[in-house]
């Protein structure tokens, strides 16, 4: 005949290794959380360097400027962009809901502007080869506007994951042979 404490015995490991199960899971989510975080934040720290280094935005504020100053003669700014840049965020995807909402919130949006920009700046866009007209300057002005938007975005973005990320440029070259 099976006792009072062989019950209470097997009722108390049972509640335990489910209690271990439970914690066991959402440390594992955790981890798959700030795995996804740190992946979209380096790819979006990655394409804010390369607007940085390309200097897309100063170009964008001087057309700006001459459209504000009426010094405009209708140049356009193309970006021919063949390359897929968001690689890492479409393949983690299906993972977005692991982020916290206003993570999400800045994320989308960041992507988002930046298909914008392509969109509104490539070789065969619409304004490309348009003549000069109010609608031109003020799609010029918009993507002077959404690269703004998107390295202030950025900057934002890519404090999110709790360790920060990884640069390899920020690495101290070894002392040159001989040296010292």
């Amino acid at each position: 005949m099976i006792g009072l404490s062989e019950i209470f015995a097997a009722l108390l490991g049972a509640i335990a290794a489910g209690g271990f199960q439970m914690v066991s899971e959402r440390r594992n989510r955790n981890q798959r959380r700030e795995a996804v975080l740190t992946a979209i934040c380096s790819e979006v720290d990655a394409i804010c360097r390369l607007i940085r280094h390309q200097e897309y935005l100063p170009a964008l504020i001087e057309i700006g400027n001459r459209i504000r100053g009426g010094t405009w003669q209708g140049e356009s700014y193309v970006i021919d962009i063949r390359m897929n840049y968001f690689s890492v965020f479409e393949g983690l995807s299906n993972d977005l809901g692991l982020l916290q909402p206003r993570q999400l919130c800045k994320i989308v949006n960041f992507y988002a502007y930046c298909k914008s920009v392509i969109d509104s700046t490539r070789p065969d866009g619409p304004f490309a080869n348009a003549e000069v007209t109010d609608e031109h300057a003020g799609n010029m002005l918009a993507v002077e506007n959404l690269l703004k938007a998107i390295t202030n975005l950025g900057d934002e973005i890519v404090q999110f994951p709790e360790q920060p990320l990884f640069h390899p440029e920020d690495l101290t070259p070894p002392p040159a042979l001989g040296a010292g």
